[in-house]
């Protein structure tokens, strides 16, 4: 499905565009932290404010679609696919490709989910709303990930 993969590549440089958007306030942060205006939980605190900005951002990301090629290639049994030459991958590029794309959003989700839960442990208790939004994200994506 190429229109499924422009779409995820589009993504990603919009994901690359407000992460260098962000870099600003990220560098005002670590000064305030370097001269000591700010502490280190308070640091913490304010870049987890600062991620929930972002967080309709953040979202699972659906697993590659995958090509008949690696279709074929997943009906060989194992003994026959460590026999293929490199040949067979060079001929086929879509396998090792679908395998990088599929690991690249694997460890996005997954890094996605850990960053969730280090925001939830720097903001106050007390703000309820914010761990709401957070239980809700990080509910989302622990069902999502257990499917996959």
């Amino acid at each position: 499905m190429p229109g499924r993969y422009l779409w995820s590549v589009k993504m990603e440089k919009a994901e690359i565009k407000l992460q260098s958007k962000y870099a600003h306030t990220a560098n005002q942060l670590l000064k305030q932290l370097r001269t000591k205006e700010i502490t280190l939980k308070e640091y913490l605190m304010q870049c987890a404010y600062w991620a929930m900005r972002t967080l309709d951002d953040v979202y699972f990301k659906s697993l590659p679609s995958r090509p008949l090629e690696v279709i074929s290639y997943e009906q060989l049994s194992p003994s026959k696919r460590n026999r293929l030459p490199q040949d067979y991958y060079r001929d086929h590029p879509e396998v090792p490709k679908y395998y990088k794309d599929k690991d690249r959003v694997l460890r996005s989700n997954k890094d996605n989910f850990y960053w969730l839960g280090e925001w939830k442990k720097h903001i106050p208790e007390s703000d309820v709303k914010n761990h709401e939004k957070l239980d809700k994200k990080i509910l989302d994506f622990k069902m999502k990930m257990e499917g996959v």
